[in-house]
């Protein structure tokens, strides 16, 4: 799930106390973020703390679509990689493996995806 990475970790752990009720909301309105009790209230508590309670949970966040695409594209383009690395290590053995037409392509394909996706940053695509 996207966050925004920071060198500290949750390593400080507090106590805090609820009525059933709030309990009950709370946790509910967790599940719907696919996220954990603590790490919503502790999300939720640290927006609030900067004054973001506009924007709760990174699921508010209007450029999520955007990072959730980005992380997409790097991990495709990461086992794209893995691929071409293995292919590379093969035919510089002597061996042309039988998939490599087959990573070439899928190299070209996550490439034009990339470019793809830096044309809507630049708004090349809608021209």
């Amino acid at each position: 799930m996207y966050r925004k990475r920071t060198k500290e970790s949750r390593s400080r752990p507090r106590s805090i106390r609820f009525t059933p009720t709030a309990e009950r909301v709370i946790e509910e309105a967790a599940r719907a973020r696919g996220q954990f009790f603590a790490g919503y209230v502790g999300d939720v508590a640290y927006a609030h703390a900067l004054g973001r309670t506009a924007a709760a949970s990174p699921e508010d966040d209007p450029v999520r679509p955007l990072v959730e695409t980005v992380e997409r594209l790097i991990a495709q383009l990461r086992r794209t990689g893995n691929n071409l690395n293995q292919v590379t290590h093969a035919v510089n053995s002597g061996v042309i493996p039988e998939h490599a037409e087959h990573v070439l392509e899928r190299v070209e394909a996550a490439v034009e995806e990339a470019f793809t996706l830096l044309d809507g940053f630049t708004g090349k695509g809608a021209a």
